[in-house]
């Protein structure tokens, strides 16, 4: 198990599917995530079965570390894509509980996201993309030393409009730099 300052990362179990049910049919948290389709209760369960043979991916649930609620799901995330030979991955966070976003909560789970690809995986390069509408989470990765790289122009369409999805990364040496500083 990982641990933060409030949150801890545990390993997606299936009693966690109505939390994702829940989220990812919702079009407040989709809008900033690559989901379009609406999902069903058999679409997530095969989703979660399958995690047993993704050998390129690893998934976290984020949990409170609130003595209240020490069980209280608040997102996910994922480090998928792992390139061993390039020491490369991708990853991404969803605070799917409203009443814990814009706490802080992403930023620390996101550092800690980080440091799981650094020191635990041996990974040089980690990346993500964001929507440019997803102005709180460009911040928020900002904070964590990703740095932007490019951008696909007009990749995404959202309300009748098109944005670009901006590319970012973070590598080693520049995080263990922000460490030290």
């Amino acid at each position: 198990m990982i641990k933060g300052k409030r949150i801890k990362f545990a390993p997606i179990e299936r009693k966690h599917i109505d939390n994702f049910l829940k989220w990812f049919n919702d079009p407040e948290i989709t809008q900033y995530v690559t989901m379009y389709k609406p999902m069903t209760r058999d679409m997530e369960e095969e989703w979660f079965d399958s995690l047993k043979h993704k050998e390129n991916a690893i998934y976290f649930s984020i949990l409170l570390l609130d003595q209240e609620e020490p069980e209280k799901i608040v997102g996910n995330c994922a480090i998928q894509d792992i390139n061993s030979k390039n020491r490369a991955c991708s990853c991404g966070i969803t605070i799917g509980e409203k009443e814990y976003q814009n706490k802080g909560l992403g930023t620390e789970a996101m550092e800690m996201l980080v440091e799981y690809g650094f020191n635990t995986l041996n990974m040089n390069r980690i990346e993500l993309s964001v929507y440019e509408f997803n102005i709180r989470a460009y911040k928020s990765y900002q904070k964590v030393g990703f740095v932007e790289e490019g951008r696909k122009r007009q990749a995404r369409y959202h309300n009748g409009k098109y944005y670009d999805e901006i590319i970012m990364a973070i590598l080693r040496e520049d995080w263990e730099s922000k460490k030290t500083n």
